[in-house]
């Protein structure tokens, strides 16, 4: 082995150790420290640096990567390349090198070296541009920044007070994967337990900042910059909450608990509740037209005069539930279990009924005009006065109770 050889794998040798070094080193003071000393280290970085990282963070993070590795790279190169310009004393004894063989390998690594400078201070330069422009926005941010006091001001007596930290749980729901569960569970315990709510309020709007906060759980997953966008739903404990007449149009609630919840004409066109759980609660009047409320549990709940005209109802529970006058006309109610249900009056023109259970269900003066009912089961159900008008009944099933 030449002295320039040796020289090159000694070099190798002590950049791995120090980098083997340093790893262990901070992982054991980072152990005895305590997470109280990588605060103010992960605060001072750059957001995109630290974990856990969203799909915006990934081109900032490639190029601080790159840049990295071209740099080191780079160095390396020139470091071998100055080596390789120095002969060792075996090479001085042996004579000359070849000229052609030797000036071919330090230009190539002159040039690798030079070209892995320039990239690497490229991607340097692309990494900075990002760390100043995810500098500059936090200039327009509220005073109240952080989780924790934003979770305090939320019991402010004043409502402009409470209202800025609702905004502020919200940019930080949206920008923070890691904040994100724990901001949904605040905004549905406020909702719950706020003392606007303790009161039985009349069908008007809800107090303006349990509004907000419920608007947040059924949009923070909606967020342009989040990477499950619509699929990923509100799994959020909203049981008994009492906002009759509120907005809760084109949200996405699906897989929430709205047990028992006072929801007496509430408008919630177009949201998103399938597989929500909406057991015993009071939709009387509500505005549910075009809602998604597939595979919803709907046990017993109150949808008196509700307006569900055009909603996607397939698969969900409606045992016993009141539909009394409700308009379900267009209705999507394949599958769903209607068993006992108060289905009076109800408006039931052009519904698809395909297999749903409507045993024992009351359609006393229904309007059941072009209705689908293939294959439904209408043993025990009382039809007296419906208007059954163009409507499919083909392989319904009916028995000696059926009126």
């Amino acid at each position: 082995m030449t002295t320039r050889q040796a020289r090159l794998r000694r070099i190798l040798i002590w950049s791995i150790g120090a980098v083997v070094l340093t790893v262990i080193a901070t992982v054991t003071f980072s152990l005895l420290a305590g997470p109280a000393w990588w605060r103010p280290v992960l605060e001072w970085l750059p957001a995109y640096l630290v974990p856990p990282y969203s799909t915006a963070d990934l081109p900032p993070l490639a190029l601080t990567a790159l840049a990295a590795a071209a740099l080191v790279v780079a160095a390396g190169r020139r470091v071998a390349s100055r080596l390789r310009t120095r002969p060792g004393p075996d090479e001085i004894e042996a004579g000359p090198p070849e000229e052609s063989a030797g000036s071919g390998r330090r230009m190539l690594l002159q040039r690798m070296g030079t070209w892995g400078l320039v990239l690497g201070l490229v991607l340097a330069a692309g990494g900075l541009a990002y760390i100043t422009g995810s500098m500059e926005a936090p200039r327009e941010e509220p005073v109240v920044t952080t989780y924790t006091q934003a979770v305090e001001r939320l019991g402010s007596a004043k409502i402009e007070v409470r209202m800025d930290a609702i905004h502020t749980l919200r940019r930080l729901a949206q920008d923070s994967q890691r904040d994100r569960v724990t901001t949904v569970d605040v905004m549905a315990t406020y909702v719950r337990e706020h003392e606007s709510m303790s009161k039985a309020r009349s069908l008007g709007q809800p107090a303006t900042d349990v509004q907000m906060a419920l608007t947040v759980l059924g949009s923070v997953y909606d967020a342009a910059n989040t990477e499950l966008g619509h699929d990923w739903v509100c799994v959020c404990d909203l049981a008994r909450i009492r906002v009759p007449g509120a907005d809760l149009s084109g949200l996405n609630l699906g897989t929430a608990v709205l047990t028992r919840a006072d929801l007496r004409g509430a408008r919630l066109s177009g949201a998103n509740l399938d597989h929500a759980d909406l057991s015993g609660a009071d939709l009387h009047g509500a505005y549910l037209n075009s809602t998604d409320l597939s595979y919803a549990v709907l046990f017993t709940a109150d949808l008196g005069g509700a307006h569900l005209n055009g909603a996607d109802l397939s698969g969900a529970d409606l045992f016993e539930a009141n539909l009394r006058k409700a308009d379900l006309s267009s209705a999507d109610l394949s599958g769903v279990d209607l068993f006992n249900a108060d289905l009076r009056g109800a408006d039931l023109r052009g519904a698809d009924l395909r297999g749903a259970n409507l045993s024992g269900a009351d359609l006393r003066g229904a309007d059941l005009r072009k209705a689908i009912l293939r294959g439904a089961d209408l043993k025990g159900a009382n039809l007296t006065g419906a208007d059954l008008t163009g409507a499919d009944l083909k392989g319904a099933k009916t028995g000696g109770e059926t009126r």
